[in-house]
């Protein structure tokens, strides 16, 4: 499984557009501060829903 993730790691480091790129290079501290605060707020949602999944995968193992 780690070496699965190895192969895929480089391919989403280097996924985003040149865009944003730019756009987060050019940020000053307060705009990178605002930027990362907003991609933590965009993962609670998807976290929490793994983790649910996650839970409900684990409670149901002995059914």
């Amino acid at each position: 499984m780690s070496r699965l993730l190895v192969w895929f790691a480089p391919a989403a480091a280097c996924g985003q557009c040149a865009m944003c790129f730019r756009n987060a290079a050019a940020q000053q501290a307060a705009g990178a501060q605002a930027l990362n605060t907003g991609i933590l707020v965009l993962l609670l949602p998807a976290l929490a829903l793994v983790a649910g999944f996650c839970f409900a995968a684990y409670r149901r193992r002995d059914s």
